[in-house]
């Protein structure tokens, strides 16, 4: 099942003892991708006026880097082109997406879905990535 009801989420899926949720994005390779970059980029490029006017979902989630939980800003998009291939998640994978708990570390949306009217595409992002760098 989808929805991005939050509360229909943690009514479905609640908490488990080992305090991980099961609500999740399946990461669909060409059709739908998620790319991670460090937080403060992240923001950097959601508060940008060119993020405002056609936003995508953003999720700040702790994943496993060097044997330790480190936040990352993912961003939903609907192509991987024109990124840097290093931190596109792979097909494949799944992503804890809030309300969730992985690890004792809570996922949260910087952008949620209901902010979105659509997934951004690779190209754009990437614009707006380099556009972030010059700050």
């Amino acid at each position: 099942m989808a929805t991005s009801d939050p509360e229909l989420v943690r009514r479905l899926w609640p908490v488990l003892e080992d305090g991980v949720t099961r609500s999740t994005l399946a990461v669909l390779g060409p059709e739908m991708v998620a790319f991670a970059v460090e937080p403060e980029r992240g923001r950097r490029v959601v508060i940008s006026g060119r993020f405002g006017t056609a936003p995508t979902p953003v999720v700040m989630l702790p994943l496993p880097a060097a044997g330790l939980m480190v936040e990352f800003a993912v961003f939903v998009l609907s192509s991987v082109d024109g990124l840097d291939e290093k931190f596109v998640i792979p097909a494949g994978a799944t992503l804890p997406l809030p309300p969730v708990v992985v690890e004792g570390y809570e996922a949260r949306w910087l952008v949620s879905p209901f902010e979105c009217e659509r997934l951004m595409t690779g190209p754009e992002l990437a614009r707006l990535l380099k556009t972030s760098d010059r700050r």
